[in-house]
Order: C-alpha cells, then structure tokens, then sequence
C-alpha cells in the first residue's frame, strides 16, 4: 500500500469512528436533518475560504460555529429551528453554488469540498481528526449519564438541576466539529452516511447506549476501510463507496437483529421533545 493509501485509511478510519460513535446520539435524538444542514453550511465556509484565500478549515470552522449559535438559541427541539434549518439548507447550498459559478475554474477544485478526497489528505488533516476523535471520545464519556438523560427525558433534566440547553449546545458543537474534520474524508455533502449508517446499525443489534457508542465506532471505521478498499478496487468515487458500504451494513443489521417490533420502537426512541 502506498504512502496515500495509507493516509487515506487512517484518515478515513479516524473519521468513521469519531462519526459513528457520536451518531448514536444524533440517532437517539433526531438529529439528522441538523447533521445536513450543517454538512451545507461547511460547504459554504470552504467555498468562501477558497475564494478569498483563507484556509478551507478556518471557512469550515466559522461557518460551522454560526450554523451551532442559530440553532441553539432556540434549542434543538424548537419547531421554529426546524424552520430555520431547513432555510439554512437550501440557502447555504444555493449561496455556494452562485460564488462558484461567479468564480470560473473554481469548479474542479471545490470538488473534492463536496464529496471528499481522502487520497489527498495531508499530515493535518489526520493530526485534526486524531484530536477531534480523543475530543469526541473524552465528551461522550463525561457526559454519558447528561447526554442519555436528556435524549430521553427533557422533563426530569431540568428538573434534576442540568442545564439542558448547555448539554445540547455542546452536543451540536461536537456534531459540527465532526463535519468539519470529515470534510477531507467525505465532503460536506455525505458525512451523513457515516454519521447515521453505522449507528443506526449499532442500534439494532443492542439497546444499551455505551455498548452501542462502541459498536457505531467500530461499524463506522470498518465502513470508512471497506469505502477505501471499494473506491480502489473499482476506481469509483471514495466518499460514495463509503455511503454505499453504510447503507448495505443497516440493511444487513435490520434482517438480521433479534430485537422485536416493541425493542426497535423502544430504543432507540426518545421521550417527545418539547421547546427548550
């Protein structure tokens, strides 16, 4: 295997973990529409950043910590986010489509921004995934009992003295940090499927959440292997393999799971959420 190759798996490895194990918690509550909205809004930061000479990360970052700010100030169970981010979808993407077709020649480069190209990642890029994947490991251990509790039960949250909105602040951080470092891995446009695919999975075969977080990380790096392996042997397009090898591993957990109708519909499946 060659020196990319090998940057490539590392980098796809790392991104698959970190976004599988924190996909529970986007599964457990609902959180995938977010998870889109902020894939576009990272698009738009790089596209920016490409345009005026910034570095795409800073771009993606800033354009990331905005998306968080709009959607936390309601909290994530807000009907009126809902709305705000489904505006903040179709906009972001239309916004990043009007700078790149003002921008002749800018359309080949920006490609890889939209659907990844791990072949190309750089000693930075694994450096910044390795530290998002020890940040996302450290929060979701701390604050396992927080995070269980308010995906589940809002209601006794508050009541137990948690601040709930924090919790969910910091859980979209984590959520857009994610996105931000899967760029170079999948794009802005299918860290989804790494997000949701191996979790989803994970979900099926066990209700407890940690056991789960663990499975959904291992799922989710196994996907991102069996992407690279794919995208070379058939010289398709890498992120795309990946989603791919993520929709066959839910199809495959959905007929074979042993949990009954009532399990699946009991986890994962969260207390109705209310207006924060």
């Amino acid at each position: 295997m060659s020196g990319l190759s090998e940057r490539a798996l590392l980098e796809l490895v790392l991104t698959g973990a970190v976004c599988g194990a924190l996909g529970v918690q986007v599964v457990l509550r609902r959180l995938a529409f977010f998870t889109e909205t902020f894939g576009h809004i990272t698009f738009l930061g790089i596209v920016a950043a490409t345009i005026t000479g910034t570095d795409i990360k800073l771009g993606a970052g800033l354009a990331a910590m905005c998306a968080v700010a709009v959607t936390s100030r309601h909290g994530i169970a807000s009907r009126r986010n809902h709305q705000h981010a489904g505006v903040m979808v179709s906009g972001a993407l239309a916004l990043g489509v009007v700078l790149i077709s003002a921008r002749p020649g800018f359309s080949k480069d920006l490609t890889a921004a939209l659907v990844g190209s791990p072949l190309t990642a750089g000693t930075g890029d694994i450096a910044m995934a390795t530290v998002v994947a020890a940040l996302v490991a450290g929060a979701l251990t701390l604050g396992h009992k927080e995070l269980a509790l308010a995906a589940f039960d809002p209601g006794a949250t508050r009541a137990l003295g948690y601040r709930t909105r924090l919790i969910d602040s910091g859980l979209l951080a984590l959520l857009a940090i994610t996105v931000m470092t899967a760029a170079p891995a999948v794009g802005a446009a299918l860290p989804l499927a790494l997000l949701i695919g191996p979790a989803a999975s994970a979900l099926l075969w066990t209700r407890r959440i940690l056991p789960a977080t663990l499975l959904g990380g291992l799922l989710g790096a196994a996907s991102g292997a069996a992407g690279l392996a794919v995208s070379l042997h058939y010289r398709v397009a890498t992120a795309a393999g990946t989603a791919v090898i993520c929709g066959a591993l839910f199809a495959l957990a959905a007929a074979t799971s042993t949990l009954t109708a009532d399990q699946r519909r009991a986890c994962p499946s969260p207390a109705p959420a209310t207006s924060l």
